[in-house]
Parts: structure tokens; C-alpha cells; sequence
């Protein structure tokens, strides 16, 4: 018996100096670190989206400043998430690349000036894209709150207007109109914080004996000047400044006009031609529990 005895415990130690040494033979550590670097999402055999970084060519971006009636943002605000002055300010942020990761993706985002703890910075409050693998791959690894749209940009003789419609499942119904004028004359305003970027990513259960994750997550944090994009040296940024008149309108699932806008108070523009340098990567969950 005891012999037996010894001979299993020989038998384990070696199981373990092998499962060590043995080529090909990782810790904990290393697997944590190599499912990530290797992580493939569903479908495994038509990925929904190209591993990370994301990286963005030909970049068009128009920011427009507006301040919300009363009581908006509060009202759009996810906990732990708070307003960052009390102005109601936010930021609707458009963008536009031809060529991101060879996806053609257009996009719409309100974002507020937010704190959380002694940290500021902002969060987007709802958007909206016209691209499956920017929705998809938006929401599974960083938590932004996107939905599906239809969105076109038109230049105009005096600058741009954006168009933003709900698919055919709710008719094509208009969600925003967003018409920018290019002018030199417009006064200089102080813009809010709105780097880094801080999202409350809501993870569902997918068991009644589980309950729904939520994670805090940082997108910039670890990053100069909180991860704004960078034109590569090699490409060419114009940047212009104007007016903007905002429309919002409301539909059976997605109420807008509560935003407002009571007021505009600034635009820009920048449409960089070539790629940016970097591009879009993991973030940093600065906070996790269970609902």
C-alpha cells in the first residue's frame, strides 16, 4: 500500500515538472495572455470584425457644441457615470472614414463631459452607425451604446449636411439632420473636457443563475492626451471652422428630441487625407460589478 502510495506521488510530481517544462506548456498567466492575443469572436469562421487595432484612413470628422434643455443629460446618464459642470453641454460628434480596417463606416455620436471619482473626461450617450462590424465589435469589446442607422454625408457650396435614418425595420424613419456651414467669422469658444473616454458596458446574463457584469471602461486613459487621434506624418489635415443648425426627432425607439437643442454653440471640422497614426485598441475596465 505504501509503495503504491509513493509511486502515485512520483507519478503527479513528474505530470507537473513536465506540464512546466514540456515545449508548448503554458501557465495561467501566459494563456490569459495568449487567448487574448488570439481571441477570435463568433462566428470563429466568418469574424464580425478584424483584430485590434482598428486603424482609420481618410478621416472625416465634424464636432458641433450644443447645450441641452435642463435636465437632459442627468436624464441620459448611466451610474456611476456623473455631469461634469452644469451647463448641459454635449458634443455631437460625427465621423466618416472610407477605409477602416476596409470597411466603409459612417458614424454618430452625442457625448457628455462626465467625471467619475477624481477622473474627467466624457461618455457617449447613445450612437448610431451604419456599419455591422463597427456596431458589433463597438459593444462587445468596449461597451459603446450604438445602434444601427442609415447615415449620409452630402457636400453642399457652403460646407456639409449629415443625414441620420432608422433602417427598413422601423421605415426609414429621420433621427437627426445636421446641416454645417463653413465661416470664418465665428467666435472663439471654450470647448468641455472630452478625452478620455468612459463607458458603461452592460454585460446580460445568459443564465437566471447569473447575474448581468458591468464594467467601467477607460478608452484613453493609458494615452497621451487621452487617445485623440493623430494624422500620420505623412498625411494632409484640412480644418475649418463654422455654424451648424441641429434637428432631432423622435421615434418609436429611440427618443432624441429631448436633447434638444436649445442652442448651438460652436462647429469644426477636420478631413485628414491619409491614415492616422495608431489606432483604436483595448481600453482599461476601471471598475466591475455585478448588478
Amino acid at each position: 500500500m505504501m509503495k503504491r502510495y509513493t509511486l502515485l506521488i512520483i507519478v503527479v510530481c513528474i505530470c507537473a515538472i513536465l506540464a512546466v517544462s514540456l515545449p508548448g506548456c503554458k501557465t495561467a498567466d501566459k494563456d490569459m495572455k495568449t487567448s487574448q492575443a488570439d481571441f477570435i469572436p463568433s462566428p470563429a469562421f466568418s469574424p464580425p470584425y478584424p483584430p485590434l487595432p482598428h486603424h482609420f484612413n481618410d478621416a472625416h470628422g465634424l464636432q458641433i457644441l450644443c447645450q441641452a434643455p435642463k435636465g437632459a443629460i442627468q436624464r441620459a446618464l448611466v451610474p456611476p457615470l456623473e455631469r461634469n459642470g452644469n451647463d448641459d453641454l454635449f458634443v455631437l460628434q460625427m465621423g466618416w472614414s472610407p477605409d477602416c480596417e476596409g470597411f466603409n463606416v459612417h458614424e454618430i455620436q452625442i457625448n457628455a463631459p462626465v467625471k467619475w471619482k477624481d477622473s474627467v473626461g466624457a461618455t457617449t450617450l447613445i450612437e448610431y452607425i451604419d456599419s455591422d462590424m463597427g456596431l458589433i465589435a463597438g459593444r462587445e469589446i468596449w461597451g459603446w451604446p450604438k445602434k444601427m442607422a442609415d447615415i449620409t454625408w452630402t457636400q453642399t457650396d457652403t460646407g456639409w449636411t449629415v443625414e441620420c435614418y432608422k433602417q427598413k425595420d422601423q421605415g426609414g424613419i429621420p433621427l437627426m439632420k445636421v446641416e454645417y456651414t463653413i465661416s470664418e467669422s465665428t467666435p472663439d469658444i471654450e470647448w468641455p473636457v472630452i478625452m478620455p473616454t468612459y463607458l458603461v458596458k452592460r454585460i446580460p446574463n445568459a443564465s437566471p443563475k447569473v447575474p448581468p457584469l458591468t464594467q467601467l471602461v477607460c478608452v484613453g486613459c493609458d494615452l497621451p492626451a487621452g487617445g485623440a487621434p493623430v494624422p500620420d506624418p505623412t498625411a494632409v489635415t484640412t480644418e475649418t471652422k463654422g455654424t451648424a443648425a441641429v434637428q432631432f426627432f423622435d421615434g418609436p425607439h429611440d427618443p432624441l428630441t429631448f436633447f434638444g437643442p436649445i442652442k448651438v454653440l460652436d462647429a469644426k471640422m477636420s478631413i485628414t487625407k491619409g491614415p492616422m497614426s495608431g489606432g483604436l485598441g483595448l481600453g482599461e475596465v476601471v471598475s466591475q460589478w455585478e448588478e
